[in-house]
């Protein structure tokens, strides 16, 4: 039996990274900026916080925002994970090693506002918006970087009696457009605020891709113990005897239209086509954000939120299902042409080895789906002197993301010695194992800001906001009796 062998695929993540640039996605939310009264962007994270004057975003200057966070890969592994040539060896740098986690995460979230509008109509507080957005994700178990060393040889393993267990990738992206209005409004004599959002949502595209298990195992004799199956020495495979399989357990769902799953000659996806005129909505649903905000004292404010709470279904029409079928999957050094297939599929040196997993699409299941936002739970307080020019803020956010809780912890100090000027520095312990500091200025209608500075090339997590408003009319405040 022979087996072609196949030429290197794009990698998904990839393409999933370009639909969130091509749609000119950004971040969602600067948790720095919370406290800042001057500043209308802590209605991203809770949206009881009114702020004194209305404001227009336009699209391309009402923000511009992005987020990355790694448990363990820095900014410039992710690069190089992406870049991924076809002799990528950043999995056998001992410093990349030593960096990993036994369950490595990343995540992207992005977003932007095509058309903000927030008002003051009496003492209540209008927005209306239209914007998109994007969270990407992937979870890389340390067992993958292992499996991919390994067949790099750079540990002397014995391929005589070598099994390798792997599971639980995970790789996902969801994108999709978001139409909300939102009310907030004063009681208690300004001691109480509440506020809150509606959203429909309109799916873009989502897909995931869950890797359960992989087992791949050589029984092989006479193959030397620095043996390269990304460059293997074709005369000693033939001379050499044994076995090789690999076991793969993986399914696909895909719901879009500007990607297409592209299958080779023996009908396993083997690349994937980004088409960028054909996005569009596959989908709908609906969110909701609540918000409350308290002042206990003169001095100290207490507020929380729920955000992001809400689902999209998919239609049956854009959503696909593929899964792995990898049967046949056994090699035997008689017959050379399935060996070196081996060789090539389990030494590409790929997080996401499309030619390992097999997919194939199974139209039977074909249906629709449901997906869930990830929640952002926000607890805060803040304590201000000073006639209220300086404040002292400690907040507490979780986004129940579907890789894993990401939470965090912002301290910060603001100062806002007018209308137009607001200044805020912070201090994140958490994300970033304690690499994190952050700050934010406002100088009338311009806004810039980061969570995470960058601190070199290999940051775990970096960010940074730059906005544009254009400013509408102040609050008016109601007359005294």
């Amino acid at each position: 039996m022979k087996y072609p062998i196949i030429n290197p695929c794009k990698k998904l993540f990839l393409t999933l990274v370009m639909m969130a640039s091509a749609t000119m996605l950004h971040g969602q939310f600067l948790r720095t900026s919370y406290f800042m009264e001057g500043s209308h962007y802590s209605l991203q994270l809770n949206p009881a916080l009114a702020p004194e004057r209305g404001f227009v975003h336009l699209p391309g200057i009402g923000q511009t925002n992005g987020m990355m966070y790694s448990n363990s890969m820095g900014h410039n592994d992710v690069v190089e994970m992406i870049k991924n040539k076809a002799r990528a060896d950043f999995f056998t740098d001992q410093d990349f090693i030593n960096n990993l986690k036994d369950v490595n995460h990343a995540s992207v979230n992005v977003g932007t506002d095509l058309l903000n509008v927030g008002w003051w109509q009496g003492q209540a507080f209008w927005t209306l918006g239209f914007g998109v957005k994007a969270d990407g994700y992937a979870v890389v178990p340390r067992e993958w970087f292992n499996f991919m060393s390994d067949m790099k040889q750079r540990r002397g393993i014995d391929f005589s009696d070598y099994t390798r267990h792997i599971g639980n990738e995970k790789l996902g992206i969801n994108v999709y457009s978001e139409l909300s209005l939102g009310y907030s409004r004063p009681l208690l004599g300004d001691r109480l605020k509440v506020g809150g959002r509606v959203k429909g949502l309109f799916g873009m595209a989502n897909m995931k891709l869950t890797v359960n298990e992989a087992v791949i195992k050589t029984r092989i004799e006479g193959l030397d113990p620095d043996f390269d199956w990304n460059n293997p020495d074709v005369e000693q495979l033939i001379n050499s005897q044994g076995s090789a399989s690999f076991d793969v357990d993986a399914e696909l769902e895909c719901s879009t239209d500007a990607v297409e799953l592209l299958q080779g000659a023996d009908g396993y996806i083997d690349d994937v086509e980004f088409k960028p005129t054909h996005i569009g909505f596959a989908g709908a649903g609906a969110g909701a954000d609540l918000g409350v905000s308290y002042q206990v004292t003169p001095s100290l404010t207490l507020s929380a939120a729920i955000n992001d709470v809400g689902f999209i279904c998919w239609s049956k029409g854009f959503t696909k299902y593929a899964h792995s079928n990898t049967a046949d999957m056994n090699f035997d050094t008689d017959d050379p042409s399935g060996m070196m297939y081996f060789a090539d599929v389990t030494g590409e040196g790929k997080t996401l080895n499309l030619d390992l997993l097999r997919l194939e699409l199974d139209e039977q299941k074909d249906k629709s789906r449901t997906t869930w936002l990830a929640p952002i739970l926000v607890v805060g307080g803040e304590y201000k002197l000073m006639n209220d020019k300086l404040g002292f803020g400690l907040l507490y956010t979780n986004r129940f993301a579907p890789s894993r809780n990401e939470n965090e912890f912002t301290m910060s100090v603001n100062y806002r010695p007018s209308r137009f000027v607001d200044l805020a520095v912070s201090y994140s312990p958490v994300m970033c194992s304690g690499k994190a500091f952050g700050v934010a200025l406002k100088l009338g209608p311009l806004f810039v800001g980061s969570d995470y500075v960058f601190m070199g090339k290999n940051s775990k997590c970096s960010n940074v906001l730059v906005g544009l408003s254009i400013p509408l009319g102040w609050r008016t405040l109601p007359k005294e009796n």
